[in-house]
């Protein structure tokens, strides 16, 4: 066989031989892609209790009013205000 031709087979061959690796690749991952696992599901209760927690700052809560301590320093402070 004349080396030109040898080397443009060659040349083919080794063309075709990395367009099937580059296939073997894909299907590889597609497969690997099927069998990946669900993702955990976030936590149930969670949405629940912040919703609840929103409702709840809307809402006054029952009870006695809390009175500040009286100031012990003659100098105003900022709760004196």
């Amino acid at each position: 066989m004349h080396p030109a031709l040898a080397y443009e087979i060659t040349k083919a061959r080794l063309a075709d031989q990395q367009r099937h690796a580059g296939q073997a690749v894909i299907g590889r991952a597609a497969r690997q892609a099927r069998r990946a696992p669900a993702p955990p599901p976030g936590h149930p209760g969670l949405a629940r209790r912040v919703l609840a927690l929103v409702a709840a700052r809307g809402r006054a809560v029952p009870g006695q009013p809390q009175l500040l301590p009286p100031c012990l320093s003659p100098a105003s402070c900022a709760s004196c205000g």
